[in-house]
């Protein structure tokens, strides 16, 4: 008869999330150069035209570049201890940047918007790094929170 057990994971328990954390945590600093606002004109004359921002043209940008980098470097040094779960504060801090980016505090996306009828149309947009950016910082904190499980687990 087959042995149909898996092989024994105790050999890296919590080598899954250490490189969830590590990969995760470059796709943050990539989604930092990334486009993430931009702001769009509907031209009657000639056409659509419109320019991005990058995130690290922005604070919010720049904070999340560092939590990327601090999420890698925790990956990396965590090893298969419990520290790699403190890459879950990074990925949770940036969630809440890239949150508080998105609700523009300072009100420059709705000074941004207008329209002159069905000549000019002008608004914001969110563009695919500020999705790309929280993707990889949800997934920072659920690493580095899957981290602290399975360290958890290994010990028993």
């Amino acid at each position: 008869m087959t042995d149909l057990t898996p092989p024994a994971a105790s050999a890296a328990p919590g080598r899954t999330a250490q490189v969830g954390v590590v990969a995760t945590g470059a796709l943050l600093v990539v989604a930092a150069f990334l486009p993430w606002a931009g702001v769009r004109a509907d031209i009657a004359v000639l056409g659509s035209l419109s320019e991005s921002v990058r995130g690290v043209d922005d604070w919010s940008g720049v904070l999340t570049l560092v939590a990327g980098i601090a999420a890698v470097v925790i990956g990396v040094a965590g090893g298969e201890r419990p520290f790699t779960a403190l890459a879950a504060l990074p990925g949770a801090v940036t969630v809440a940047v890239l949150l508080v980016f998105l609700s523009d505090p300072q009100g420059r996306g709705r000074n941004a918007s207008f329209s002159v009828g069905d000549l000019v149309r002008v608004e914001p947009t969110v563009e695919y790094g500020w999705f790309v950016a929280l993707a990889a910082a949800l997934a920072v904190t659920g690493f580095g929170l899957a981290a602290l499980t399975t360290g958890r687990r290994a010990r028993r």
